[in-house]
């Protein structure tokens, strides 16, 4: 059951919601998960690689579960900065490749 607090918090969430960041964050999950399908890789596949990644630097953050790769690609839920460098590394990419499908411009 929502509290009058969670209802408050979705009102103001939507209010500050404007049709292009909700564009512009369905075309980041679209390119998303076409980089992911362009270089074959499953669910399960990224989310082994990031476990790699998270155990070499020593630090959890960096593990994508397959249930968040879907909320990032089917959701459009903006990745953690320590899951952007994953993304980079998995994909074979650069971190400023992957700012940019998020609208970051280079500096």
């Amino acid at each position: 059951m929502p509290t009058a607090d969670s209802s408050w918090l979705r009102k103001v969430t939507r209010q500050r919601e404007t049709p292009v960041s909700l564009e512009k964050r369905r075309k980041s999950a679209a390119r998303l998960r076409a980089v992911r399908q362009q270089r074959g890789l499953t669910f399960q596949q990224v989310h082994a690689r990031s476990q790699g990644i998270a155990r070499k630097l020593g630090r959890k953050e960096f593990v994508i579960p397959p249930s968040r790769l879907h909320d990032l690609e089917v959701r459009g839920v903006i990745p953690s900065i320590y899951r952007v460098y994953t993304l980079a590394r998995v994909y074979r990419c650069t971190v400023l490749q992957v700012l940019s499908w998020y609208g970051i411009p280079k500096v």
